[in-house]
């Protein structure tokens, strides 16, 4: 085992960290041009929406203004203002955190910067999957979920060792 203070150890660390770096980056990226994909799939089918796709699940466009579960919905400027400095806070954070957070962050800021996308282009996120139990919503939104998610297992599995 390398001591952490010796350069090999340091250089080894660099090594890892810039490929949790890289990685956060890469999946970040697909993040958003997966969820920019299907929102615009899901504009282009607008006018054969809704589609039941049944037991409640289905497929209906709306238009959120406001954050999640229709909040803030009349204050856009200020909804934009946030957005784009969570954005950038959790893309210094992709830079500065430990490598085993970086995949989770990564994650979190890809669908951050989808529905950042939205608002800068369209005024409004868009929302297509409708579930019987849940607010419309759209991949970016699945991946803010799993991307805290990643970060929460990560803190979880840090504390047990």
């Amino acid at each position: 085992m390398l001591n952490s203070s010796t350069p090999s150890a340091r250089a080894a660390s660099r090594r890892s960290s810039g490929g949790a770096t890289a990685l956060a980056f890469g999946v970040a990226g697909l993040v958003v041009l997966v969820d920019q994909g299907s929102k615009w799939l899901a504009r282009r089918a607008a006018p054969d929406l809704p589609v039941d796709l049944g037991r409640g699940f289905g497929l209906r466009l709306v238009w959120h203004r406001g954050v999640s579960f229709g909040r803030l919905t009349d204050d856009g400027e200020l909804v934009l203002a946030v957005v784009c400095v969570l954005v950038i806070v959790l893309a210094v954070g992709v830079f500065v955190a430990p490598a085993r957070y970086r995949l989770g962050l990564g994650v979190l800021l890809g669908g951050a910067t989808g529905n950042l996308v939205d608002r800068l282009r369209l005024g409004a996120v868009v929302d297509f999957v409708d579930v019987p139990w849940w607010p419309t919503f759209n991949l970016a939104d699945a991946a803010i979920v799993g991307g805290v998610a990643l970060v929460v297992l990560a803190v979880l599995r840090e504390a047990r060792t």
